[in-house]
């Protein structure tokens, strides 16, 4: 820390959140050229067909969806270190976790399952989703 003048682990945090933010639209984006981490099918005239994987129905481009947040993400962060919050420890890396989980949850209503615990938990994402959402009536 002193031979690079790094204030605290904090302090580097914060300034990496932005090239993070950078790097995540990126890979989204190659996610999409790879069709990879695809959305539900729609019936809607915004989805794309992935010709690729051998389809001929279109889904949602979730892929994009996370990039485009993403690019948010790093907009933002870019205007606020311009501001007087970056003397501040800590503030970058709540917002950059605050949006970034927030993109992911909404991305997650039109993202295809991909295995993992869903597999094994259906119920729990589809119970996370819904109880976050929606009140019981």
């Amino acid at each position: 820390m002193k031979k690079f003048k790094i204030k605290s682990l904090l302090w580097l945090l914060d300034r990496l959140t932005i090239p993070i933010s950078l790097g995540a639209f990126f890979v989204r984006i190659g996610n999409f050229f790879n069709s990879e981490i695809v959305g539900k099918y729609t019936g809607s005239n915004f989805g794309v067909v992935f010709e690729n994987r051998g389809e001929i129905l279109p889904r949602h481009p979730a892929q994009l969806y996370e990039a485009i947040g993403y690019l948010f993400l790093f907009i933002l962060l870019r205007k606020l270190y311009k501001t007087n919050l970056r003397q501040k420890e800590g503030i970058f890396l709540g917002v950059f976790f605050l949006v970034l989980f927030g993109v992911r949850f909404l991305v997650e209503f039109v993202k295809e399952s991909q295995g993992g615990i869903e597999e094994f938990l259906p119920n729990l994402s589809t119970f996370l989703k819904i109880s976050f959402c929606h009140k019981p009536k």
